[in-house]
């Protein structure tokens, strides 16, 4: 499958990386990298609407000025630059995310090996690190955890490493549920599952922790099913939005019996945790 990568040139890169960001997030793009002038994104061939990029609400922002080309990827050669350029991620001298061609390194609670390749969620993004940070905060001994978008299935690797004894990792795209399926494999999980799925959580039982690291968007659309699939005094992780979201998030929480119980803020990205009131079965 052929990809195309879209080079933005942001002036300033702050907060304006993050907001394009979003907003392409909304328009199907599936893979980002930061670079010293914006931001490059990526989305398969054929879900591709170029025109859509000429039509970008941030980039009419007169406090910035965006730029882009476009140009056609194959898919592996995509992959083995990214492979190549990834670097071992270092979360507050806790969690060690690193790739199997880097050394292991002694001194962290946890080490998470991953297989870098086009799926989101390697730990290089404030999102991933916040969920990170709020995980190892958590109790999950014992519990049943549910990872919505798990991307590289980072965050359900480190819910089962945390004492997670069943955690389902959901991702829409199968690139990333093969992505997840292999590093799963890799750090040796044997309560994790991995399946191809979206926001619909009918019929998969509940969860007493759930993560999702999505998009602003599709987490208001599926409130109301996470809320639902929420045990009695289990608590739900947000992110993939930014700062100026917050108030929303917070919102659609709450009117679906949600209560908002603590943020973390990144640069222009937010983390939103939220507990459901009720005792625990």
């Amino acid at each position: 499958m052929d990809w195309l990568e879209a080079d933005f040139n942001v002036s300033p890169p702050e907060p304006w990386r993050g907001l394009l960001m979003v907003e392409l997030m909304d328009l199907g793009y599936e893979g980002f990298e930061d670079t010293a002038h914006g931001l490059k994104a990526y989305i398969p061939k054929m879900n591709a609407d170029v025109g859509s990029l000429r039509r970008l609400r941030v980039a009419k922002d007169p406090h910035c000025r965006i730029t882009h080309t476009v140009r056609e990827v194959p898919d592996e050669n995509w992959n083995s630059r990214w492979e190549s350029s990834f670097q071992a991620i270092d979360v507050d001298g806790r969690v060690h995310i690193r790739a199997g061609f880097h050394p292991a390194v002694a001194g962290f609670e946890h080490q998470l090996v991953i297989t870098p390749k086009m799926a989101f969620g390697t730990g290089h993004h404030a999102t991933t690190r916040m969920m990170v940070r709020a995980i190892l905060d958590l109790d999950l001994k014992g519990e049943r955890v549910l990872d919505l978008g798990c991307g590289t299935g980072v965050l359900a690797i480190l819910a089962e490493q945390r004492g997670a004894v069943e955690v389902l990792a959901i991702d829409n795209d199968p690139v990333a549920v093969e992505n997840a399926k292999e590093t799963v494999l890799l750090n040796g999980c044997k309560c994790t599952l991995v399946e191809e799925g979206g926001t619909d959580l009918d019929g998969r039982g509940s969860f007493e922790a759930i993560l999702a690291n999505i998009e602003r968007n599709t987490l208001c659309r599926a409130m109301s099913g996470l809320s639902r699939a929420l045990s009695p005094g289990g608590v739900l992780l947000l992110s993939g939005f930014v700062v100026a979201d917050l108030d929303q998030m917070r919102e659609a929480a709450l009117a679906q019996g949600l209560q908002p119980e603590g943020q973390d803020t990144e640069g222009e990205w937010a983390m939103l945790k939220c507990l459901k009131n009720g005792t625990p079965a």
